[in-house]
């Protein structure tokens, strides 16, 4: 059995969100800011309503757009992102 190198089984790890959002900014470019959870309210709208994180990016991917785009993200005033 071959051995894993650290960098292999970081990669493996990964959550489905992460290898979503890797894809994203490989073909938007750039750097874009992944989808956060603002506090107190939570994913930005429309995220769950498309069924989630890394749904919303693969819709960017397919569209060519940010996800800030997509959603038509305006930040709420009071809000920070984690």
């Amino acid at each position: 059995m071959k051995k894993m190198t650290v960098e292999e089984y970081l990669k493996s790890i990964r959550t489905p969100e992460e290898k979503a959002y890797e894809r994203y900014a490989e073909v938007i470019g750039g750097e874009p800011e992944p989808i956060g959870l603002e506090v107190p309210s939570g994913y930005p709208a429309g995220v769950e309503e498309r069924g989630g994180v890394a749904a919303v990016y693969e819709e960017c991917i397919k569209k060519g757009v940010t996800w800030e785009e997509l959603l038509d993200y305006k930040p709420l005033p009071n809000d920070v992102i984690i």
